[in-house]
């Protein structure tokens, strides 16, 4: 159990976008929005570059920001370090293009530690320094701007079962969310 006064942890997903049109991300977001771990508000997103502009102040709310979003091609579990001031060509599910990126930010996690821990409880997770071009790098850069404790996770397309499956994606989200929360927490006020 979590002290009343532990510190709030916003967790987000996306929507569909065109080429991916049932993002893991948002089933993902929705399941841990019907039962949200203690601590934790789940907000879904819609994959328009208008995060830019919306993110920053919400996410300077939270202790803490961990975002979802999907990598098409990818076939593990990828904890990004960086967002890039890079935005590609593509259009968001509103058709709207890209705006100019300004910052290459960090995140303020340790996050080769976070994929060594999630490997080590059985997560293919890997590290990785490129949130790509698309609305996920623009959201992560936007939510580092709010705050620096964000982390951006991409996940693959599901799989039938198994870690990569809706299952795993959420037991692999709710590990996730109590490491983040653990770390955020002083050790004086840790309920065990």
């Amino acid at each position: 159990m979590r002290p009343a006064s532990a510190p709030r942890i916003l967790v987000t997903g996306f929507g569909s976008f065109p080429g991916m049109p049932r993002n893991p991300t948002e089933r993902l977001a929705a399941t841990l929005a019907a039962a949200p771990p203690p601590g934790v508000d789940v907000l879904r997103l819609d994959t328009h570059w208008s995060v830019v502009e919306t993110l920053p102040p919400v996410a300077a709310r939270y202790g803490a920001v961990i975002m979802f979003g999907v990598a098409g091609r990818e076939t593990m579990i990828r904890y990004e370090r960086i967002a890039t001031c890079h935005a590609g060509p593509q259009l968001d599910a509103a058709g709207g293009c890209a705006p100019p990126l300004t910052r290459t930010r960090f995140t303020a996690f340790d996050v080769p530690e976070l994929v060594r821990e999630a490997r080590e409880a059985g997560f293919p997770v890997r590290l990785s320094h490129s949130a790509g071009t698309y609305v996920c790098n623009a959201g992560y850069g936007a939510a580092l701007c709010g705050n620096p404790r964000a982390l951006f996770v991409h996940v693959p397309p599901t799989t039938a079962r198994g870690p990569l499956g809706d299952a795993g994606l959420v037991r692999h989200a709710r590990w996730l969310i109590d490491t983040v929360m653990d770390e955020l927490l002083p050790r004086t006020n840790r309920v065990l």
